[in-house]
């Protein structure tokens, strides 16, 4: 499969490159979750250096946020800016796409819940109990992250999913102001506008933690259709920025911008969680940009094929799948397989990481088989289809 062809100017390939971004982010984001079993027990030195490089977690899901507004937009770029089929067409092949699987996994974590473990252990599991009816019916609205009360129960990954439906709804008229005011006009209200309303938002019972409405998120979503445009649209403009721009340098400018605002190694100044979020939206969108292969030189071609990578490439089309069902998985193997074992923090984290890894990707592409890829479209269930719009993992 080439990905070097420009789907703008001709054919349109899949991007293996961005199911293998996907598939590191889940990862991370897995692993990221299993470290914080046993983080307070591991020893310091290189060990602690090498495991604080996975307490990111929540830079995970600002990438697949904006990595899903990239892959919303090509298509929309390819149609000359229109959402082929319409707004309602639009909506019905998104519900289908992510309620299907998304339902799947409220029922199956009731039923853990229910059968094995439904009794707190200490861990990050324990923010998904206790099971209560409003619990329930926040998840079936899909509202849950609204209110801290219900934002992590049942499944504590499940708050992102109703963040990230919300944005679809708005996706029509960012596409509208999109194609009448500008891309960059667009790009830019939608990130001062999301901000500013975080500040009211402060002032109300709706959940404003890092797990809950996240209003930012629509300013990082724009910043993956921007990526989209500057990627592989003819517009002129974003034509000129992306053969201008130091993608590279920016990349890792904001990529450490997000690193200095969270240690606070300037004057022991954290910045808050939402201007972090900001810098790795930032991020994701240079690097996005970089990897698409250039009109004049393509300097990132070693980046996009590794990203392109064989198994990368797998784990990606079943990242969503790997989302939604790590988290229940993680307290099975740590309650039942783990913690028996009385093994040190470190020792438990090795197998975890490694045995307990593997069999998380296992179970997810059991449960992708079952709940997601019946209601993916013909195209994507064929090996080597387009990319999906993907949905969110964290």
């Amino acid at each position: 499969m080439n990905t070097d062809t420009n789907p703008a100017i001709g054919n349109r390939p899949r991007l293996e490159h961005i199911d293998g971004l996907r598939a590191l982010a889940a990862i991370y984001v897995v692993v990221h979750h299993m470290l914080l079993y046993v983080n307070d027990g591991l020893p310091g030195g290189a060990v602690r250096h090498v495991s604080d490089l996975f307490l990111f977690g929540h830079y995970a899901v600002d990438v697949f946020i904006v990595i899903s507004g990239f892959c919303l937009m090509l298509p929309v770029i390819r149609n000359s800016g229109e959402i082929a089929g319409g707004m309602f067409r639009f909506f019905r092949k998104r519900a289908r796409r992510i309620l299907p699987p998304y339902f799947s996994v409220v029922v199956l974590s009731l039923l853990l819940i229910w059968l094995f473990i439904g009794t707190p252990t200490g861990s990050q599991w324990n923010s998904s109990l206790p099971v209560t009816r409003s619990s329930i019916l926040s998840h079936l609205l899909l509202v849950q992250d609204i209110f801290s009360g219900t934002s992590h129960r049942i499944n504590y990954c499940l708050w992102s999913i109703s963040v990230e439906w919300r944005i679809y709804f708005l996706f029509p008229f960012m596409v509208f102001c999109w194609n009448r005011y500008g891309p960059l006009k667009t790009v830019i209200a939608a990130n001062l506008i999301s901000f500013l309303l975080l500040i009211p938002l402060e002032y109300t019972y709706f959940d404003t933690s890092a797990g809950g409405v996240c209003l930012h998120y629509y300013g990082l979503f724009a910043f993956g259709m921007l990526a989209a445009g500057f990627a592989h649209s003819n517009d002129p403009r974003l034509l000129r920025l992306r053969e201008r721009l130091p993608w590279a340098v920016l990349f890792v400018v904001m990529a450490g911008l997000a690193l200095i605002s969270n240690k606070g190694y300037i004057h022991d100044v954290r910045l808050p969680w939402q201007i972090q979020d900001l810098f790795v939206g930032l991020a994701t969108l240079c690097l996005l940009v970089g990897v698409t292969p250039g009109r004049t030189s393509d300097p990132w071609g070693w980046v996009r094929r590794a990203l392109g990578w064989g198994p990368l490439d797998f784990v990606g089309t079943f990242s969503y799948s790997l989302y939604l069902i790590h988290a229940p998985l993680l307290e099975i193997i740590w309650v039942y397989f783990l913690r028996p074992l009385h093994w040190t923090p470190l020792a438990s984290l090795l197998l975890f990481s490694t045995a307990g890894l593997l069999t998380v990707i296992g179970c997810a592409y059991l449960f992708f088989l079952l709940c997601e890829r019946p209601f993916m479209g013909p195209a994507r269930r064929r090996p080597g289809g387009p990319i999906p719009a993907p949905v969110l993992a964290q």
